[in-house]
């Protein structure tokens, strides 16, 4: 037996035949280095260390970075990462879910992008307003629908667009119209006449001047004793502004202080007033009924001012020709506006209806485009 078991020894007091027994065999020692690892004191931990139970491990330092981003600070050890969600489970602790540390310092859990209350940014739904709905694979996709509109505004919105329309049928009527016609136009439909005027003022809110104002501020030049006829006054905005004794004529009367009345026969005397005035009053078909009348209420030597839209002169030449015949002489005209033209005549004679014969003859309408 000794000679089997030569590098063995035997263990003392052996047992009896037939029961096991024990032999260990004689470790040398060696003078060989121990493979070491980077340990705590030099920023790692220690392979084999005894202290440390089988199968536990160990967070590695985080590595020295710049300096941290808006303040926080990456974990750039994927590793570190991995540890730390495998102690967790063997703790038994819930995992939670990451945060994010906003520019005060406190933390915000991150929402899911599958997550229902999680907001849908603007640039996605052009800012509109959008729906999440639920679907069988379990995905979320935003819904963009138009935001409701308040029943309000847009029924402001309808209420001007048929103002405005309205406004664009009678405008259209007028110029296309005789001055008779366009008074029983009003007089079978009176709230017409209302529609036409506030669709006016819209329009001048528009324009770069009114040109009122320069018929005003020109007659105030005049002595007060001057008496001035406003043809197609409509709301008679040039009395209230003179001190001067006006008489403002209208096809409806908006006031009690408006004559009702057909431009072409108005209930003034002959030779009577010393200015009349046609500020963008010039409509219909039949201008030189209008302004034979003119020259009817005129003294001689009186002043006839129009102002008119340019765009409705094909050849002032030709107007002032026209205007020539029916007893005026031009004395000046301002063509340098672009949106309007303004012109002074003087009656030099008194020229009856129905002595010469003037062809009828109109300006342009002003039409605007369909909507």
């Amino acid at each position: 037996m000794s000679k089997v078991f030569s590098e063995c020894d035997w263990e003392t007091d052996l047992p009896s035949i037939g029961t096991d027994f024990r032999f260990s065999k004689k470790r040398e020692r060696t003078n060989k280095v121990k493979k070491t690892t980077p340990t705590a004191e030099n920023g790692g931990i220690e392979i084999g260390d005894p202290s440390r139970p089988p199968g536990w491990s160990v967070r590695l330092p985080k590595p020295e970075s710049s300096a941290p981003e808006n303040g926080v600070k990456k974990d750039n050890t994927k590793h570190g990462a991995q540890h730390t969600v495998g102690n967790e489970r063997k703790e038994g602790k819930k995992r939670k879910a990451p945060t994010d540390v906003t520019e005060n310092g406190s933390t915000s859990k991150k929402k899911n992008k599958h997550d229902s209350k999680a907001p849908i940014p603007k640039s996605a739904t052009n800012g509109k307003k959008a729906e999440v709905k639920e679907t069988n694979d379990t995905k979320q996709k935003p819904i963009v629908r138009d935001a409701p509109k308040e029943p309000a505004s847009l029924r402001e919105k309808l209420v001007e667009r048929l103002k405005g329309s309205r406004f664009r049928f009678i405008n259209e009527q007028l110029y296309k119209s005789t001055g008779e016609q366009a008074q029983q136009l009003f007089a079978e439909d009176p709230g017409s006449f209302a529609a036409y005027h506030e669709g006016y003022r819209h329009q001048i809110v528009q324009w770069s001047m009114n040109p009122l104002d320069r018929m005003i501020k020109s007659i105030r030049k005049l002595p007060k004793n001057t008496i001035v006829a406003d043809f197609g006054c409509g709301e008679a905005r040039l009395a209230e502004s003179l001190p001067n004794q006006v008489y403002s004529l209208d096809l409806v009367a908006h006031n009690s202080n408006v004559i009702a009345c057909d431009m072409a026969h108005t209930p003034l005397e002959s030779n009577f007033v010393n200015v009349v005035v046609f500020c963008l009053s010039l409509m219909g078909t039949n201008l030189a009924d209008f302004l034979l009348e003119a020259n009817r209420v005129l003294k001689v030597g009186g002043i006839l001012k129009i102002a008119e839209v340019s765009s409705r002169f094909d050849n002032v030449n030709e107007f002032v020709a026209k205007v020539r015949q029916c007893g005026f002489e031009l004395e000046n005209k301002d063509l340098k506006h672009k949106l309007f033209y303004f012109f002074n005549f003087k009656k030099d004679r008194t020229v009856l209806r129905g002595s010469t014969k003037i062809k009828p003859f109109s300006l342009k309408p002003c039409l605007y485009k369909k909507r």
